[in-house]
């Protein structure tokens, strides 16, 4: 008995390793997308590390929270003073090996923001930074920061290596991801490399920055600090969701990339990076103020999901994981062994922008980076990727019209063949060939089933457009079931009616041509941008070449297409031939079988007429016929059954499959197997890879204010991507998957247009702030986000109940969010405790706030001393814009951008005590009127409401509001109370 072919372009066979390769390799992408790598059982893997303490003092710094203008920062402050000068007792060094230092000297003042605001903001800030120097092997002797050594040379020994987290959290979280873990993981890295046996090669500077969530001041005022020109290279630490694993997000160079790739658990992608570098992605990091600003070289690595729970009172410690702090940890402990440890002179030298006022540390190269499953690294230079596609632009459209002319002159060329004629140099007695059947299948099937598919992201976002937030698989279910479906249908249906052998050939030839298509796009990118993102693409177009080239190849197996077409011709005059003879089987007697088929076949109505040949008595049955033969009928057997018993005799082998071309019998039945393993399996795992990162980075910002619309179109784009693979082969699948998938995609559908977005798990995040008239004593409460479940929240308010709301989606803190607002005077906050109980807050508005102008003769300048009660964080606001302003007797730093030329209308005000007031020079210029002075509000901010009943109206909205909705901050400032001057 032969045994059918298990990988033959059979309905089953396709069907079956198609089916079982999607599977086998989505699968683990989702355990790895879902999951953390377990944590080792050992704590204290690593001398010097300690796991157990290291999630201890997670629980510590996440107990409270402890935003820059809170009482509780300064205890976290002094908490890791401590912490690291007990780590100095624990590992007996001294001052010569490690020094910490509590910068309470490192002020700035900028004209401008960094982050390119449309509205410009001057600000002032006073640091409360901490930094640790471990001295390295080859760092020069003494104290040489004191002596103004760091500052007057370029190169400080070999350089040192920057590790930076924040210890600052919103006022709104507690800050356990960001950035209590990289808090940690620093802590614990000082604590390794501090003892003996752990001493790098290059000296590490450890910072604490304070006050990031407010616009990275932190970072900023370490352009103050003499340990700056020490650094060349960093890495930030840093929490933009509150979990999973720890992502690199972005890098400067490759060299500087090539220190994380021995991480035991890699994850990240370049096209994270481009998308920052790019402007795709709004939030920052401190990664723009080391690279951009001050030019060192390093790495971001961030937690980025999930975002329901960034920045709100779920990111705590009791969300996070062992697991996650340790993924965190282990990376950056391989990171700086390796920036550390290195020897040579990768990180010293001339930089590549020529510019003399940045440390030199040399020139980087732009990096291709990604990670294969979470337990790989790729890593090699945009440069080398962009000879890779420039060589596949020229390259693989040359060799493959080259192969295509040599099948020409071999006469093998049957794509885009309709007849041939059997006669050379001839057009008569042309034979079908049928090799334009199946041409335009494959951009007709894309289009609809992508049509229908990006259609369903539209039909989302307008019945159920936050479906995603909390149901990132149903959609994706929906969108890949919809287009497997629609695809197959079409292909499956165009080929049952007009079978075609090169139906997979002109598949595959189209989705070269886009791949093609798309690398001239992308080829420009890299050369002109530097976009590294689309590396996906090159492999797209590697993997669709070599299977054109393929599907070329086996055309060789063919016959000639002329002698194709004269055995077709001989045959057909054969049977015209025998047509106008007596028919064979006149002269022959028919077979035994045959009589037994006519006998079927006819049944009752076989029995002839009687003749006069028929006996006068009996009639004579079928069987009777049948025995009564003569001689030759024993022996003799018609023609056309010796030919079909010949070919019944022989194997399938050779035949074409089912209604195909009959010259098609000879292709390889097996290479559509090679084909799909060149397009499956490295394909599927990095488009679904990506794909499930970055949709599961945007699922959750519509509620930041970002396009709503945006991940249902990233989501449909990765359903069409990941699917195109098996796009040539999809017409041989059997029904079953399909059918299938269309109960898959009805049960989906229904779901994300009815279901109810958000859950406890996935809590919808709403903006909180309450404003303060200070003058008149009114209040507002406001929330902000999409207007529908605002309303909903506010609903559930006791304070709200009654009273008048107003929403408006102009002139908001948040753009692409509506703003709502009532009456606050029912819940006055009480963020300044001075008056005696049982007295009303608003009773002290007034006194929360103070503040003195003076004019200059009659100059246009004014001088402010600005006084605040338990606030470190004011701002002035002008009705028209100021020219040029100085804080405490400092100016605008030119590092960080001068007054812009149109002015200012905002002046941002930080101190690091609580009682030493702000003296502020403003000018402007003069009116044209006699009227030369100017008007506008002083105004401060309080975000400490670690006691309850310090902001009633916050503390009413986390009791009351409904349990799928999170409260986070607004702006800077849960309360803001001001005050109106003319000056």
């Amino acid at each position: 008995m032969a045994v059918s072919n298990p990988v033959a372009f059979r309905p089953f066979p396709v069907g079956f390793w198609t089916t079982v390769a999607y599977i086998a390799l989505i699968i683990p992408l989702l355990v790895i997308h879902e999951t953390v790598p377990p944590p080792p059982a050992n704590p204290t893997l690593y001398s010097g590390l300690n796991l157990t303490k290291s999630w201890l003092d997670l629980t510590e710094i996440s107990r409270d929270y402890h935003p820059f203008n809170s009482r509780k920062n300064d205890e976290i402050h002094n908490w890791l003073l401590l912490e690291l000068d007990d780590i100095k007792k624990r590992n007996r060094v001294n001052d010569s090996s490690i020094v910490v230092i509590a910068d309470n000297a490192s002020n700035i003042t900028t004209g401008d923001s960094i982050f390119g605001a449309s509205t410009p903001v001057g600000t002032y800030f006073e640091g409360t930074n901490i930094i640790v120097y471990i001295r390295g092997k080859d760092d020069p002797r003494g104290h040489w920061w004191e002596d103004g050594y760091a500052l007057s040379d370029k190169v400080v020994g070999k350089g040192g290596v920057l590790i930076n987290a924040h210890y600052d959290s919103v006022a709104s979280g507690y800050g356990a991801t960001d950035d209590g873990v990289g808090c940690v993981t620093v802590i614990s890295l000082v604590d390794y490399f501090s003892r003996p046996e752990n001493q790098p090669q290059r000296g590490i500077v450890a910072l604490f920055n304070n006050n990031e969530e407010d616009g990275l001041w932190g970072a900023q005022a370490f352009a103050k600090s003499p340990f700056l020109a020490f650094c060349h290279t960093f890495l930030n630490l840093e929490g933009a969701g509150a979990g999973g694993r720890a992502n690199l997000f972005r890098t400067s160079d490759a060299e500087v990339t090539r220190a994380y790739k021995g991480t035991e658990h890699p994850f990240g992608t370049v096209i994270s990076s481009d998308a920052f570098g790019l402007g795709a992605i709004r939030s920052n990091t401190d990664f723009i103020v080391f690279d951009g600003v001050f030019g060192l070289r390093g790495l971001d690595m961030a937690f980025y999901r999930p975002r329901a729970r960034y920045h709100t009172n779920q990111d705590d410690a009791g969300h996070a994981s062992r697991a996650s702090l340790w993924h965190m940890l282990s990376s950056s402990l391989h990171t700086m062994r390796y920036l550390s440890g290195d020897t040579g002179q990768t990180f010293i030298g001339d930089r590549g922008d020529g510019d003399r006022k940045k440390v030199w540390n040399g020139r980087g190269n732009d990096g291709v980076w990604f990670d294969i499953f979470g337990n790989a690294f790729a890593l090699f230079d945009l440069r080398t990727m962009f000879a890779w596609s420039l060589t596949l632009l020229i390259a693989t459209p040359l060799i493959l019209v080259a192969l295509t002319y040599i099948l020409i002159r071999c006469d093998k060329y049957y794509f885009f063949s309709a007849r041939r004629s059997a006669y050379e140099g001839s057009d008569l007695d042309s034979i079908m060939l049928g090799g334009r059947k199946g041409t335009f299948r494959f951009p007709f099937a894309l289009v609809v089933a992508g049509a229908l598919v990006v259609g369903s992201a539209y039909l989302l976002t307008k019945i159920n457009p936050l479906i995603i937030y909390s149901n990132e698989y149903t959609v994706w279910a929906m969108m890949i079931s919809l287009f497997y479906f629609v695809f197959w249908t079409i292909m499956a249906g165009a080929n049952f009616a007009r079978p075609s052998a090169l139906h997979r050939g002109y598949c595959i030839f189209w989705l070269f041509t886009i791949a093609w298509g798309i690398l001239v796009a992308d080829t420009v990118f890299e050369d002109r941008f530097r976009i590294a993102a689309g590396y996906v693409f090159v492999f797209f177009h590697s993997a669709t070449f070599l299977a054109s080239f393929i599907s070329l190849c086996e055309l060789f197996a063919l016959p000639t297409k002329l002698s194709y077409a004269q055995r077709a011709h001989d045959e057909h005059e054969a049977r015209d031939h025998i047509s106008t003879v007596p028919h064979a089987d006149d002269l022959v007697s028919p077979s035994r079988d045959e009589l037994d088929a006519v006998e079927e076949d006819d049944g009752e109505e076989s029995h002839h007429s009687p003749t006069e040949t028929t006996p006068l008595v009996g009639g004579g049955t079928g069987d009777d016929r049948r025995t009564a033969t003569t001689f030759a009928t024993t022996y003799r057997r018609s023609i056309s059954a010796i030919i079909n018993k010949t070919t019944a005799s022989e194997s399938e082998k050779g035949q074409p499959y089912e209604y195909e071309q009959m010259w098609s019998g000879k292709l390889p039945s097996w290479l559509w197997i090679l084909q799909f393993l060149i397009l499956g399996p490295f394909l599927i795992t990095l488009i679904a890879q990506n794909g499930l990162t970055l949709v599961a980075s945007v699922s959750q910002t519509g509620a930041d204010g970002s396009s709503l619309l945006l991940p249902y179109l990233m989501t449909a784009f990765f359903s069409i991507f990941l699917l195109l693979p098996i796009t040539p082969f999809i017409h041989r699948v059997t029904h079953h998957v399909p059918m299938f998938l269309l109960l898959v995609f009805i049960a989906t559908l229904i779901y994300n247009l009815a279901a109810f977005p958000f859950s406890e798990g996935s809590r919808y995040k709403i903006y909180f702030q309450q404003t303060v008239d200070l003058d008149t004593g009114f209040s507002k409460v406001k929330y902000a986000g999409l207007q529908e479940f605002v309303e909903k929240t506010i609903a559930e308010l006791p304070s709200a109940m009654g009273k008048d709301l107003e929403c408006t989606s102009k002139e908001g803190l948040r753009s692409g969010l509506t703003t709502c607002s009532y009456d606050g005077s029912d819940v006055p906050p009480n963020v300044v405790r001075t008056l005696p109980g049982g007295i009303p807050p608003q009773k002290g508005f007034s006194s929360w706030l103070n503040f003195n102008i003076t004019r200059v003769g009659n100059e246009p300048r004014a001088i402010f001393d600005i006084e605040a009660k338990d606030s470190r964080s004011c701002a002035i606001t002008f009705e028209k814009p100021i020219t040029s302003f100085v804080v405490n007797e400092h100016g605008p730093d030119d590092l960080f951008g001068s007054v812009p030329e149109d002015g200012l209308t905002r002046i941002k005000l930080y101190r690091r005590d609580w009682t030493t007031p702000w003296k502020v020079n403003v000018e402007w210029n003069a009116d044209s009127d006699r009227y030369s002075g100017i008007d506008g509000r002083v105004l401060c901010s309080w975000d400490d409401v670690n006691r309850p009943g310090t902001i009633p109206a916050y503390d009413e909205g986390l009791k009351y509001a409904p349990t799928w909705v999170a409260l986070t901050k607004l702006t800077s400032g849960l309360c803001e109370g001001s005050k109106s001057f003319k000056a």
